[in-house]
């Protein structure tokens, strides 16, 4: 937040400084021009040390925003990203986040941990060897998540998936 405080310090010490310079003009006693001296040189310290902290308020606040700035990049990347999936039962009461078809760019067939997905993270499911109750377990790299998956039908490869048993996996 903008330091109004070291915004006014520095105006007024200005002004201050402008008063003593004009007051010194008219000075002939080398006393007085001393002590005006001193009082200007005060008055020049404090307008700096008031121009810093405004000077470090502006840093701080710069800062801000470049992080905001970020954030707000990878909102709009994962958002993106985000737009590219649908959740699905890939097996009996299991859920996980597929590519929407005509979405592939080129990638494989994928599942999503649905965990991390609502989470903000792409974290791809990894089939393990280990089986439970005839079911193969997928393990999410991020959250540790084991999926217990029969089979799961995969899409066959190729730009268009119309009545190629697709759709079907998608009803699932």
């Amino acid at each position: 937040m903008v330091d109004f405080t070291a915004i006014a310090g520095l105006v007024t010490s200005v002004r201050s400084a402008v008063e003593i310079t004009k007051a010194m003009k008219d000075v002939h006693d080398a006393n007085l021009i001393q002590t005006k001296v001193f009082e200007l040189t005060r008055e020049i310290l404090a307008t700096q040390g008031y121009a810093m902290e405004a000077q470090a308020a502006q840093a701080a606040l710069l800062h801000r925003i470049r992080e905001l700035e970020e954030e707000k990049t990878k909102l709009e990347a994962w958002t993106a990203e985000k737009s590219r999936y649908d959740l699905h039962e890939v097996s009996t009461g299991v859920y996980a986040y597929t590519l929407k078809p005509g979405m592939e760019q080129g990638q494989p067939f994928h599942m999503l941990c649905a965990n991390c997905y609502e989470n903000g993270k792409r974290a791809v499911l990894q089939a393990t060897e280990r089986l439970q109750a005839r079911r193969r377990i997928h393990v999410c790299p991020q959250c540790k998540t084991d999926y217990a998956m029969e089979n799961v039908p995969r899409p066959p490869p190729g730009p268009s998936r119309a009545n190629t048993g697709y759709e079907e996996f998608k009803r699932r």
